[in-house]
């Protein structure tokens, strides 16, 4: 568009440039204009704090709360502060411009009509009304006479002594209706009776249902019903697609089986409707499916998470139905573990969900939360991103650069729109000590230099350095680009089993990441044979192609930032790379063989992964090593963990980090890892030493060549022969 408005013909003209991978890299003299990611706005400011040339500075979408878009608002502020004369927009169809107005010294506010169709808007009590929705007995969404009596309990906890004597009083003295409570009190703590005064002119019979109904709930028969209404045609709106947004993959696939038992909906007897589900695990192949208009009489549904919120528009769509919940990753920093919980949206998503169904015309939305609720109980705006993921990278970060390096972090995290708090500061800074990047005084080590050069989480980053340090730099690529991107396998929904089943072909060494990389090998090997070959692999092995060339696309990128830090040769471009490629990525021949003389040694490869890890690691039973590493821990209804890799003791001891210790325990020598629940008995008190000592000498050799990167350890005498002890001992045991 900004093309054809410059009067281009022959595609993006100079003076509009596009850039999300290389920072300002394909900025030229002529551009003008130039739209980038906010990281990539993040990584200019590492060299120039003042952003020299640069006229104004446009933030789309400050809504979303990012931790990136946050720490930027900071920078800008500062930069701003020292340059008058920069222009910075900030800009958002629901943004809280008093708050942002306000960090800003009060700057002023613009407001701008929207030009969507309008949508008629409707919650709990009206699709309920709409659907004649009756609960029946024994039905799952009905709230228990236990959880009735909780409630209530819990209302009464929530009153304070001063509230109840005013509350008291206000009775006795008839100001008010014995049954009108204050707006403060949930839905789901009220009776009947204080149901229908607080709803004055909605029906007992809706009431009715409301008081019974479990608001905490997806309830899908309401859904259903919704849908049933909906196609029917029975009402004065429209035809057109419906988008149906819910909290995750779990009641998509429940929505849709409960769908299939519908003969409206399960195309039996006539076509009547084509069902969609929509999430970032479905392969790219099922997620354009959603796009595609459908014959005259049939109706569209799309059945979806909070990805059709912001990150894609879905053009027909006429009808939303807004389960009002949402999946939203959250961290305890005193667990060291993140939850996926379910949380009701705020008003702002509301908002957006709202706005999908006036795109192209008007539109109908049903929110499954009341319009007390919305009014409220809902938050105005989502919890910010900052206040529930961990901190790390944020942290190096802010001591990267220059404006910032002489303050401590909590100065400046307290600087931020909305700090976070200061155990999960406190629990990243402790996290960062353990790994060597930052020391007790908050200053960066040589490694914690190089990790926040490296746009990546600081384990990832981390990685891909050893992995350059002990030659099996393209498969640690690999994997980084996996864990920085996502999982290649996918699962429909109707062949799980099949997709497992092909997953396990690929297992190897009981390691989530040697299966990995089998599988992306394969698909490197496929591409070599053409489009169609490559296409049948993924289709048969049930991979993501889009996600694959991601991870290729990550692979060539990462190459080129170690090449300008010093850890691959020097000289390399993602671009170069991929030009020259014959097939698949390009990595392996552009870093040489040299780079990669370890690359067929899986338990090098899984050592190297305990060095970016450590402290993942549990015990298990029934292994050949009780100790798995694992990338992620998180809580839904239970507690699991993701990515796993099986790994020794060996490398555990000499690359996990923490303090080694030999101790003689009833005759033995016990080589320990910290407080010791890593351990392992040596054969002698010679082999419990030479361990310990292998360890310090690693460590000072890793501290030399991140301080020195253009070092070669395998070729100077007491590298190599460090290094390649090493190497003979993961590999033996």
């Amino acid at each position: 568009r900004k093309s054809r408005e410059g009067g281009s013909d022959r595609g993006i003209p100079d003076s509009v440039r596009k850039c999300q991978d290389c920072p300002f890299m394909c900025k030229s003299s002529a551009t003008r204009l130039l739209y980038c990611t906010t990281g990539v706005l993040l990584r200019r400011l590492e060299g120039d704090t003042a952003l020299q040339g640069v006229s104004h500075i446009i933030v789309d979408e400050v809504h979303e709360r990012t931790e990136e878009s946050d720490f930027l608002l900071l920078v800008l502020k500062d930069i701003v502060s020292q340059r008058p004369g920069l222009q910075v927009i900030l800009m958002s169809a629901t943004l809280n411009a008093e708050l942002f107005s306000d960090y800003f010294n009060s700057c002023p506010v613009i407001t701008i009509p929207g030009r969507t169709f309008p949508v008629d808007q409707f919650f709990l009590e009206d699709a309920i009304a709409v659907t004649r929705y009756v609960l029946q007995d024994g039905s799952p969404y009905m709230r228990s006479m236990k959880q009735i009596s909780k409630e209530k309990l819990k209302a009464r906890r929530n009153r304070t002594a001063f509230e109840e004597v005013e509350e008291d009083l206000r009775l006795s003295l008839h100001l008010q209706d014995q049954d009108s409570v204050k707006d403060a009190v949930p839905d789901q703590q009220l009776d009947f009776k204080q149901l229908l005064a607080r709803y004055k002119g909605v029906s007992k019979s809706v009431i009715k249902t409301m008081s019974i109904m479990d608001f905490e709930k997806v309830n899908l028969e309401l859904i259903e019903a919704l849908l049933e209404w909906i196609v029917d045609g029975k009402h004065s709106y429209p035809p057109g697609a419906i988008l149906v947004f819910l909290p995750g993959l779990a009641e998509i696939k429940m929505l849709y089986e409960q769908l299939q038992s519908n003969s409206l909906f399960n195309n039996r007897r006539s076509n009547r409707c084509v069902i969609h589900p929509l999430h970032s695990s479905l392969s790219s192949e099922e997620q354009q499916a959603v796009f595609v208009k459908p014959p005259a009489g049939v109706t569209k549904i799309i059945i979806s998470t909070n990805i059709a919120e912001t990150s894609i528009t879905i053009d027909d769509v006429v009808y939303v139905i807004d389960s009002g919940k949402m999946k939203e990753k959250r961290y305890d920093a005193s667990k060291g573990m993140e939850s996926l919980e379910d949380t009701f949206v705020s008003q702002a998503n509301a908002l957006q969900r709202k706005g999908r169904a006036g795109r192209v015309a008007s539109g109908v939305c049903f929110h499954l939360f009341t319009s007390h609720h919305y009014n409220h109980q809902l938050l105005k705006q989502q919890l910010p991103e900052i206040q529930r993921v961990p901190l790390e990278q944020l942290c190096l970060r802010i001591k990267i650069l220059e404006m910032f390096s002489a303050h401590n972090l909590q100065s400046v995290f307290s600087r931020l729109i909305e700090p976070p708090h200061t155990d999960s500061l406190r629990a990243s800074k402790i996290r960062l000590r353990d790994l060597g990047a930052l020391t007790p005084d908050e200053r960066l080590t040589p490694l914690g230099y190089h990790l926040a050069s490296l746009p990546v989480d600081v384990r990832i980053g981390k990685l891909m350095l050893f992995g350059s340090i002990f030659r099996c730099l393209d498969p640690a690529l690999t994997i980084a680009a996996s864990l920085a991107f996502k999982s290649p396998f996918v699962s429909p929904w109707d062949k799980k089993e099949e997709a497992n089943q092909k997953k396990l072909e690929f297992a190897f060494a009981n390691s989530d990441y040697l299966a990995l990389l089998q599988a992306y090998k394969g698909w490197q090997l496929s591409t070599k044979e053409g489009v169609r070959a490559s296409y049948n692999y993924c289709r048969q092995n049930f991979l993501s192609g889009r996600v694959l060339q991601e991870m290729a696309s990550l692979k060539r990128q990462f190459t080129e930032l170690l090449s300008d830090i010093g850890f691959a040769r020097e000289g390399l471009r993602a671009r170069e790379i991929e030009k020259r490629a014959q097939g698949g990525d390009g990595v392996l021949d552009a870093t040489g063989e040299e780079a990669n003389s370890n690359a067929e040694n899986p338990k090098l490869i899984s050592a190297m992964l305990c060095a970016a890890l450590y402290p993942n690691v549990v015990q298990v039973r029934h292994f050949d090593s009780p100790y798995l590493l694992y990338h992620e821990k998180i809580k839904t209804s239970r507690v699991f963990i993701r990515d796993c890799s099986m790994v020794s003791v060996y490398p555990l001891v000499l690359f996990g980090g923490g303090q080694v210790n030999v101790q003689l325990q009833r005759g033995e020598f016990v080589v320990s890892l910290d407080d010791g629940w890593i351990r392992f008995v040596a054969a002698s008190h010679q082999v419990a030493e030479l361990v310990k000592e292998l360890r310090c000498e690693l460590d000072q050799l890793l501290q030399d060549k991140i301080k020195n990167p253009s070092i070669d350890l395998c070729t100077c005498p007491r590298g190599s022969r460090i290094i390649s002890t090493i190497v003979k001992l993961v590999t033996t045991q």
